[in-house]
């Protein structure tokens, strides 16, 4: 049933970033969610079904009553339903420009980053699988902006600590390669 409820889940998900792509390739986007699902999946009971959906509530129409109810239709109990979403929402930047046009980038990337700090051990094993991702495609297409990046999320790394251990270190390592450290 489980495989049957991910296969349903994957699906809806990928319809959900239909005709998304992943800047300067020609990925589909929903292989970033699926990669970032994937490498968090032993992080946590949940963390792969989280890892999917981590993106849809910033980068889609769908917000956490359709989630929630696009979970239901999958077959998940209410219990697991509301912790997802609850990590989802955990994952989705709430310092935007849009909710916060009086700040500065800056101010709003720090309290985004303290924000952080505070989410679920599930949303931050996530989390981890997700820079991992974001971080090889950064080594890959954004070189001149790698070290900037790299560096502002190790930081973020040292201070993300309730996730899932292997995972984090898998993150660190990966991070401190790029920089040649």
């Amino acid at each position: 049933m489980n495989d049957e409820r991910r296969a349903r889940l994957n699906k809806w998900v990928k319809q959900q970033h239909s005709g998304q792509q992943i800047r300067e390739t020609d990925q589909a986007y929903f292989s970033h969610v699926l990669s970032v699902a994937e490498l968090s999946a032993k992080g946590g009971q949940l963390c792969y079904e989280i890892g999917l959906c981590h993106d849809l509530l910033e980068d889609t129409v769908v917000s956490k009553e359709s989630l929630d109810i696009a979970l239901q239709d999958c077959g998940y109990k209410k219990v697991v339903r509301k912790h997802i979403v609850n990590c989802v929402v955990d994952l989705t930047d709430e310092f935007t420009k849009e909710r916060y046009p009086n700040l500065s980038k800056k101010k709003r990337k720090e309290m985004e980053a303290k924000r952080l700090l505070k989410i679920q051990p599930d949303a931050q094993t996530v989390k981890y699988a997700d820079l991992i991702f974001n971080a090889n495609w950064v080594l890959e297409h954004d070189k001149d902006g790698a070290k900037k990046y790299l560096n502002k999320k190790l930081w973020l790394l040292k201070e993300l600590d309730k996730g899932d251990v292997a995972l984090r270190k898998k993150a660190i390592k990966l991070l401190k390669n790029g920089l040649g450290k």
